[in-house]
């Protein structure tokens, strides 16, 4: 649930501060400009690389959050049985596991050897850990897809939990072109809301059934 909130949290902050950097490919959306404004109103002696590391890193926190809460929840992930659901998860935590480090490291050093906006070849280890955490973000969107039909199919998660695991695939595709043009933050927007709601409704079960 932490994780969840974390991470929808700073999505949009980590666009706008991607577009500060000067890395970012599609055309700005309308709301990025505010949000630059009010970064820069708020850490006025922070340059972009700078922010990109702080921040960068809480969003590393929210993501290593969000994979401890997968593995927590695997027997249900995992369905009853189907061989499908199962190969969904598993895909689902081997994203994860390249998503977490591989984005932790290529925010701690694309920005070395005095670099201020990111330059593709100067920095070989920045460079394969983005390889790594995009190879990752495939792996989470294929993962989730897979989970989410084969629960579909097999009614083995509540209805509303299996859609949105399905829909974790189109969103982030749909996100990534629109409103939050980056990854992981932009593309993994949805299965943040996923994480933080399950997370909640998993809490609000357990002290139900110990209040009874």
């Amino acid at each position: 649930m932490a994780g969840g909130l974390l991470g929808l949290t700073l999505a949009p902050i980590m666009v706008a501060i991607k577009y500060m950097t000067g890395w970012a490919i599609i055309p700005q959306p309308a709301w990025v400009a505010t949000a630059i404004d009010a970064l820069r109103n708020a850490f006025p002696s922070a340059t972009p690389p700078e922010l990109w590391t702080i921040f960068g890193t809480a969003y590393t926190v929210a993501l290593l959050l969000m994979f401890v809460a997968v593995i927590g929840f695997r027997r249900e992930l995992m369905g009853s049985g189907s061989r499908l659901q199962s190969a969904g998860f598993w895909l689902l935590v081997a994203g994860l596991v390249l998503v977490v480090p591989g984005d932790a490291i290529h925010t701690w050093t694309w920005h070395q050897n005095g670099l201020t906006t990111p330059t593709p070849g100067t920095n070989p280890v920045a460079n394969t850990a983005y390889a790594a955490h995009m190879m990752g973000m495939n792996f989470v969107m294929l993962g989730s897809l897979l989970i989410g039909v084969a629960a579909i199919q097999c009614r083995s998660l509540t209805p509303w939990l299996a859609w949105a695991l399905a829909l974790v695939f189109p969103s982030a595709v749909l996100a990534s072109l629109t409103l939050l043009p980056t990854t992981p933050s932009g593309a993994l927007w949805w299965f943040s809301t996923l994480m933080l709601v399950h997370g909640f409704v998993s809490a609000s079960q357990e002290k139900k059934a110990v209040a009874g």
